[in-house]
């Protein structure tokens, strides 16, 4: 049993790593495509309308997909009673924004987000059809089948996108980029999953799931308030272009540290849950986990922050250039993002609906506040309160589970310290060259071989557990495909 969950929990996190680090290939590859085809303020006006997308979407998941996963047997009828339960309630929230789009264009001021806001939205309905085939898929650790779903979806709606915005068609370019992929996303979906909702529904159903879903939901609706806030800030006190130039340079963060956080989310939320009755193997699991994604996340956040100037103008332009800082203050954030992915996983998994729900309440209200304390020092000034509330966040997250199994701050400390030392070393390093006088793109090239070399150098010689890892696991599919090729 532990050895079979253990190959399933590799295969999971490598499947999913395919799925995710594909799909940031391609959305970078769209990106670079699409920031010089269109203006920071069409980024600006996709980013302004988020929150209201985002919190309209919690309120139809209501927490639901979370509840199904980590119940250990859930029935038929709870998979139907959520699947019906999403339908309804995406379509009163889509008409609900429906008719608050004027007022929502009145707040900005921008008139034309009205007819964005109300395609864009239709978003809602679509995804209502994914949630309980996802949650089938997750239970039964069927990543294979996820990460091609991502890919391929991903895929469709980037040649929709960057198709649209060589004919001329701006911000509505983004707009239908997104609804063809999620749209694509549900119909394979549908095709890998065997379930199909039958005419059954049960409110006792629901109500035994929301009891650990709806804290699971209130606790979303915090977290995307919070995150979606900072767009509507900076829309709202600044301009569309300052938050284009935010929403490109979180954009940048965000794909490689997103893109692992939702490794860690998808892979560990359903396999610490299988552990919860076992809290020896969960810690087991829990510092691996820690210890394996800082190996990765620590050395790309601060090769980012040494590369980001001449990384941004090459790939996006010198209208992009104001981005930079905000890059570089953002991945001092994102270093640690996966660290709290995985802390606030624990806490779910052990079912602690409750405590989850506390401790997110009182991260974000913190978070919420530095937000509005900041405005006065500018955008600037709004990035450095975001970047000292992700700490605060992983010092209330690792005091909780240092209650729950043992596993405190200073115990995380020592996990990755080594893999932040050597980062950082690798990062000087690296910084050092562009003392030389040559050309600022070849010495970004000369960067990025000087750091991998010092990193993986050093990683060899002191035998870091994130470097024997991963070169163990390389090197068992690199056998098993010259074994199948034979």
């Amino acid at each position: 049993m532990a050895d079979s969950l253990k190959k399933k929990t590799i295969s999971g996190m490598i499947w999913t790593s395919i799925g995710k680090f594909g799909t940031m290939g391609l959305n970078f590859i769209a990106n670079l495509i699409l920031a010089r085809l269109l203006l920071p303020s069409d980024y600006g006006t996709i980013g302004m309308l988020q929150i209201f997308i985002s919190v309209s979407s919690i309120f139809v998941t209501a927490g639901f997909g979370m509840a199904l996963v980590q119940k250990k047997n859930p029935t038929h009828i709870d998979f139907t009673s959520v699947f019906y339960w999403n339908l309804v309630a995406s379509i009163l929230f889509y008409f609900i924004l429906f008719f608050s789009g004027p007022a929502i264009s009145r707040f900005y001021n921008m008139s034309e987000l009205t007819k964005v806001l109300r395609v864009q939205s239709l978003s809602l309905i679509i995804q209502a059809f994914s949630t309980v085939q996802t949650c089938q898929l997750q239970k039964q650790l069927r990543f294979r089948e996820l990460s091609i779903r991502t890919i391929v979806a991903t895929l469709m709606g980037t040649i929709v996108g960057v198709v649209m915005a060589f004919m001329g068609y701006g911000v509505w370019s983004l707009v239908f980029s997104h609804l063809v992929s999620i749209l694509a996303s549900v119909l394979l979906l549908w095709k890998m999953s065997s379930w199909r909702p039958t005419w059954e529904f049960s409110w006792q159903s629901l109500k035994e799931l929301f009891s650990f879903g709806g804290l699971m939901a209130l606790s979303s609706f915090v977290e995307t308030l919070y995150n979606n806030l900072q767009g509507l800030v900076i829309g709202k006190w600044f301009s569309s272009s300052d938050l284009g130039y935010y929403t490109q340079a979180k954009k940048m963060e965000t794909i490689p540290t997103d893109a692992l956080s939702q490794v860690v989310n998808q892979v560990s939320f359903p396999v610490f849950s299988a552990l919860q009755d076992d809290k020896s193997k969960l810690l087991l699991g829990v510092r691996k986990n820690i210890t394996m994604i800082t190996y990765i996340n620590f050395p790309m956040m601060l090769l980012l922050i040494v590369i980001a100037k001449p990384l941004v103008i090459l790939l996006y332009g010198l209208k992009w250039m104001e981005s930079v800082p905000y890059l570089q203050i953002l991945c001092i954030a994102g270093a640690i993002y996966s660290m709290n992915t995985i802390n606030t996983n624990v806490i779910r998994s052990l079912g602690k609906g409750k405590i989850y729900f506390i401790i997110q309440m009182v991260k974000r209200l913190i978070g919420i506040a530095f937000i509005f304390i900041s405005i006065r020092w500018g955008v600037l000034g709004l990035m450095w309160a975001l970047t000292s509330y992700s700490y605060v966040a992983l010092l209330i997250n690792s005091f909780v589970n240092k209650r729950l199994i043992n596993y405190g701050f200073l115990d995380q400390l020592k996990d990755v310290g080594w893999n932040f030392l050597v980062s950082m070393v690798a990062a000087v390093c690296a910084y050092l060259l562009c003392l030389l006088p040559i050309n600022e793109y070849v010495i970004m090239v000369l960067q990025i071989l000087l750091y991998g070399l010092i990193f993986i150098g050093i990683s060899w010689i002191f035998k870091l557990e994130g470097y024997v890892v991963f070169t163990a696991i390389i090197k068992q599919y690199m056998s098993r495909f010259i074994k199948r090729k034979k």
